[in-house]
């Protein structure tokens, strides 16, 4: 195929930035979205041109949808992606895969038993800020690694949960303030540290009723290298702050903000440190999801990230972020929210 042809199931909030970033890749046309509610998918369809469908299996059965993106909440995808798998369509998930490793391994399973390639949605690695951080890894510039922390100190109204019967369920949305918020920073910090040895945490929910998860969570975690770091999220902090990652070694130290680099030093300096500084991305490329989850997203992240996607299928490898890569996120949240309901340290 000289292009990969896209179907959108789900056409929520999400959807329109994975219409919009695919209608921006050279190689990728959106060819048909599907979705239950009749109203939604024909404005989908008429906005970008594509073919709507009420009933995904009959998008399906399409010979130009090569791909597929995920769009639906997350305890709703095992099921719709192994009708896609049955299909022979590829599949992008939006985050997290599923809501625990149980459904993400029978998903993984069906994909690799079919010969089909699954990804997920990490936008975060893709923006300037976060690559300039694995690059520098790469070539030993921290040094030892000392620390690692994510924060993700944001607001979300007791109206944002009350505008889905899905938000808030542990069914559906699989938790909180991590699950659905803070795993771009979790799977980012584990991007940077490597895999987490054990985890010892607390979670609570303070700011919002009528929900199953947590508003509120802190973690303490032992990373394999020998490094520590902590991890706090919260959609109850008044009025949201920008998401930080921080990366701390014997020779440097780098935080990202909303995937910005705020803090680049290290012990010896280069000559591209200073051009680096210069130029990073400014908000462009990802927004903040401090205090409202979709009016400041901007889709350049997946923009870039549905493009090596789209590159993966013409050159037929595996993607980056792959469904393996895709759970350890989600790994690490589900050992915290077991160590908060045990009060004992779990190691993973």
């Amino acid at each position: 195929m000289s292009k990969v042809g896209f179907g959108i199931i789900g056409c929520g909030v999400i959807a329109p930035i994975h219409a919009d970033a695919l209608s921006r890749i050279p190689d990728a046309k959106l060819v048909a979205v599907s979705d239950a509610v009749e109203k939604n998918v024909n404005a989908m369809a008429e906005k970008y041109g594509a073919v709507p469908y009420t009933d995904m299996h009959e998008m399906l059965k399409r010979d130009d949808v090569h791909a597929v993106s995920l769009c639906v909440p997350s305890g709703m995808r095992l099921e719709m992606a192994e009708a896609c798998v049955a299909a022979g369509k590829h599949i992008i998930a939006e985050k997290p895969l599923e809501v625990n490793c149980e459904r993400i391994d029978r998903l993984i399973a069906a994909v690799d038993k079919a010969g089909v390639r699954l990804a997920s949605i990490f936008q975060y690695r893709y923006a300037d800020g976060p690559m300039h951080i694995r690059r520098a890894l790469d070539e030993g510039r921290f040094g030892k690694l000392v620390l690692g922390d994510a924060y993700i100190k944001w607001y979300r109204s007791q109206e944002y949960y009350d505008s889905g019967k899905w938000r808030g369920t542990r069914k559906l949305d699989g938790g909180g303030a991590l699950m659905n918020q803070g795993i771009h920073q979790i799977d980012m910090l584990l991007w940077f540290m490597g895999n987490a040895k054990s985890v010892t945490a607390q979670t609570a929910l303070v700011g919002h009723t009528g929900i199953e998860v947590e508003d509120l969570a802190v973690a303490m975690i032992q990373f394999e290298n020998g490094a520590m770091g902590v991890i706090e999220g919260s959609t109850a902090i008044w009025p949201g702050h920008p998401a930080r990652v921080e990366v701390h070694g014997t020779n440097g130290s780098a935080v990202i903000e909303d995937g910005e680099l705020a803090m680049w030093k290290f012990q010896e300096e280069r000559s591209e440190d200073e051009s680096i500084l210069k130029s990073l991305d400014k908000g462009e490329t990802l927004g903040s999801g401090a205090s409202d989850p979709i009016k400041s997203l901007k889709s350049e992240g997946h923009r870039r990230q549905l493009a090596d996607f789209v590159e993966s299928l013409l050159a037929n490898r595996p993607a980056k972020i792959d469904g393996r890569e895709g759970r350890k996120a989600v790994e690490l949240i589900e050992a915290i929210y077991s160590s908060a309901e045990t009060g004992k340290t779990v190691t993973l």
